[in-house]
């Protein structure tokens, strides 16, 4: 009986699966392997020197302020890329923000001709029905002018 050959499929996902072992898994944990070794070499040199309180101090400051460049550069780019798309927003959107304004001022003026033209009938009510009252004008002045008028007499 003959034996079939072994071999890999070569599937579209298997290729995929293998793609991401390599990048998500080994990578990283190589990367691992490399710092900590770095580190320990970074140590065991400081303490051949004699471990001095100064080099320990530095290294640590160092060791605080790799991070923040890291951020800062994020930051930097973010910003970069904030400032490209707002220059190319503002090219794209004077013709639709003078559009938008021309509408905007178009409901504006409608809306304040209907706002009139609702309020015009009230207020005629109310002027008539102001000649017929039969209140004291004095009642109906503002408080200033009737503190004059009482000064006077």
């Amino acid at each position: 009986m003959d034996k079939l050959p072994v071999h890999q499929p070569v599937h579209y996902s298997y290729v995929k699966h293998r793609q991401d072992v390599n990048r998500q898994i080994i990578l990283p944990m190589a990367f691992v392997v490399v710092m900590v070794i770095v580190l320990m070499a970074l140590i065991i040199f400081a303490f051949q020197s004699g471990g001095d309180v100064g080099k320990w101090a530095a290294i640590a400051i160092i060791w605080m302020v790799i991070p923040f460049m890291a951020l800062m550069l994020g930051v930097l780019v973010v910003s970069w890329g904030l400032v490209y798309l707002l220059g190319r927003l503002q090219q794209v959107s004077s013709r639709y923000t003078s559009l938008a304004q021309t509408y905007v001022l178009f409901f504006n003026a409608r809306i304040i001709l209907w706002t009139d033209k609702i309020i015009q009938p009230v207020l005629q009510i109310k002027a008539w029905l102001s000649l017929f009252s039969k209140e004291d004008k004095k009642t109906q002045e503002a408080p200033h002018v009737q503190e004059k008028s009482n000064r006077r007499s």
